[in-house]
């Protein structure tokens, strides 16, 4: 059983699952989990997230292989992103290479659930370059660029470009790709999207992180300000509520621990969901 729910975390959340639901390395002990009726709740809304990440990721990979098995029409665009993937270029891994290979299997949960939202809300999906990359023409993206989202650039129906732009947003989208695939790794297909968020909210526009691994100027950004915008302290502080709002049990528990310079609990409950700060 133990292995099933392993299996179940690490599809869910990665790593980070695992750490999580895992006895031997959980937040929540299995002693915790037994003597407090909050930490068995508890536990059983993670596993049910787990649960539902899971079988999100397993429903995006069979959407992303049963893509891959049916052949797509070629991209109409005169010059599109993904033709300049046809550029060659030793940053963007070639057609059947390991690397291309291992980062297509790690993204393929977030690719399909991309591609279900393509077929659901866009106009169609074709197919150009080398590797090969899926455009979803999205609509509402019109006055977007577009997003790569897995390894599926979600872009407004006609993404027309020059070719040299053309081959440097492709590198650019390229190390968008290899985020997705580690992100997906470390904590599952929601981890880049949070971890993205956060950073654009401290670091605005071109001071975002993910945007300058990813190359800026490749990317149609311009140069960072100077002096810099971030990180921004209101947002910072916001943040820094969040998670103290999310851990304030934990917290509590410190505090009342280091006053009382003993761990404490009442009866049905663990230390950290017995309630007082002395």
């Amino acid at each position: 059983m133990r292995v099933v729910w392993a299996v179940v975390a690490f599809l869910g959340a990665g790593v980070l699952g695992l750490f999580i639901v895992l006895p031997r390395t959980r937040f929540l002990r299995p002693r915790r989990v037994l003597a407090c009726e909050l930490c068995q709740r508890r536990h059983r809304r993670l596993l049910a997230a787990m649960v539902v990440l899971a079988c999100l990721s397993v429903v995006g990979f069979g959407l992303r292989v049963s893509q891959k098995a049916r052949e797509l029409p070629a991209c109409v665009a005169d010059v599109s992103i993904a033709e300049g993937r046809r550029v060659i270029d030793p940053q963007v891994p070639p057609r059947g290479s390991v690397r291309s290979t291992v980062r297509s299997v790690l993204t393929a949960p977030v690719s399909g659930l991309a591609l279900a939202f393509a077929e659901v809300r866009g106009r169609g999906l074709c197919s150009v370059g080398d590797p090969p990359i899926t455009l979803a023409f999205v609509p509402q993206s019109a006055e977007h660029p577009g997003s790569m989202v897995g390894e599926v650039f979600l872009s407004s129906p006609t993404p027309r470009i020059d070719a040299v732009r053309a081959a440097r947003l492709a590198r650019h989208e390229s190390r968008h790709v290899d985020q997705w695939a580690v992100c997906s790794v470390l904590g599952g297909i929601g981890l880049l999207p949070v971890a993205y968020l956060v950073d654009s909210t401290v670091y605005p526009g071109s001071e975002n992180h993910f945007e300058q691994s990813a190359g800026l100027d490749a990317g149609g950004y311009s140069p960072p300000p100077d002096p810099p915008v971030g990180p921004r302290l209101w947002v910072v502080a916001m943040w820094t509520g969040v998670v103290l709002l999310i851990g304030r049990r934990r917290v509590r528990w410190a505090v009342r621990t280091l006053v009382r310079r003993r761990s404490t609990h009442v009866p049905g409950r663990c230390a950290v969901h017995t309630p007082g700060w002395t």
